[in-house]
């Protein structure tokens, strides 16, 4: 009975050594935070893709900030800790380029959409024309200011249309984030707005009046890149990588986000 008490002993003992040592040699996967600076017009689809990405990939968390352009650049250059930036143009990409702030060799052309003009659902105002937008019908119009990309394009398409000045009298400003001209129409704060596509379809409570026809503003060109200053380029990048696959692509078709493959 010694006997066999002894050697039960020695076997626990040894299966307690076996299981110690194979959870001190066992390769500890590290959780890792991705900071990315995201334009709005990709907002409900960047969320989706996240979830969809995290699934595949639970070591990583995705911490996306949605913000202008201008405000996107400057957190850049002033060295916020952002590890990968998303806009709705290419210029301000190609300005953190010129400053040497991404690495040249990840950028992605991503994917492009229309710029429509919306009202809240149920809203009876219509619209035949864009020129109508001046009108006295229209007491207020909701539009991003030139610190956004949106801004920008609206000021291209109003200036062709010949009604810039009309309509900035009477424009209530979205200056940090393209949702902001959804929320003004939503609230009944501006009669109609002029926004990206994927911000009509993500919510029930505004309609399309019209698209604007693409050949009064510049191609949308959405690019991003990896900040050089990240300390997760390996992982930034294979995001940014997914962003190209068929299963992205699918997310923001659904959005009314077209791709454009580079």
């Amino acid at each position: 009975m010694k006997l066999l008490r002894w050697l039960t002993l020695c076997f626990f003992s040894l299966t307690l050594t076996l299981w110690l040592g194979s959870c001190s040699w066992a390769p500890q996967i590290q959780a890792v935070t991705l900071n990315l600076a995201v334009s709005g017009m990709v907002r409900t689809a960047v969320e989706e893709i996240d979830r969809l990405y995290q699934q595949e990939h639970p070591n990583i968390w995705l911490n996306p900030t949605f913000a202008g352009a201008a405000l996107i650049r400057a957190a850049v250059d002033q060295g916020e800790p952002f590890d990968g930036v998303w806009f709705a143009d290419i210029a301000p990409l190609d300005a953190l380029q010129a400053q040497g702030l991404i690495l040249p060799e990840s950028r992605r052309e991503l994917v492009t959409t229309d710029i429509v003009v919306i009202a809240a659902a149920d809203s009876a105002v219509q619209l035949t024309d864009l020129h109508e937008l001046a009108s006295d019908r229209l007491k207020t119009v909701a539009i991003g200011n030139k610190d956004l990309s949106l801004g920008n394009y609206t000021h291209a398409i109003l200036s062709r249309l010949g009604i810039l000045q009309a309509v900035e009298s009477k424009a209530v400003w979205a200056k940090v984030d393209v949702r902001e001209v959804l929320r003004a129409v939503e609230q009944g704060e501006a009669d109609v707005g002029i926004t990206f596509l994927p911000e009509a379809k993500a919510f029930a409570k505004v309609k399309v009046l019209a698209t604007v026809s693409p050949d009064l503003y510049e191609p949308i060109r959405s690019g991003a890149a990896v900040v050089k200053a990240s300390p997760h380029l390996q992982e930034m990048q294979a995001y940014l990588d997914f962003l190209s696959t068929d299963q992205a692509m699918a997310v923001f078709q659904k959005f009314g986000l077209r791709p454009l493959r580079s």
